[in-house]
């Protein structure tokens, strides 16, 4: 998913700007996408943290 967001990112940032754009905007997506796919692990570990910890109670 994160090279999606550099391909639209990237392609923006060159009909907008020019090729330095390009550069720019793939930049801007590479982050962009690396922290969609962060933050999609974090709730998803904090998921099974919270079934962990209901299981150990019980």
């Amino acid at each position: 998913m994160a090279f999606l967001y550099v391909l639209v990112a990237g392609m923006l940032g060159l009909i907008v700007i020019g090729p330095a754009g390009s550069v720019i905007g793939g930049l801007i997506g590479l982050v962009f996408g690396v922290a969609q796919s962060n933050g999609r692990r974090i709730l998803r570990l904090e998921k099974e943290i919270a079934a962990l910890k209901n299981n150990d109670t019980e």
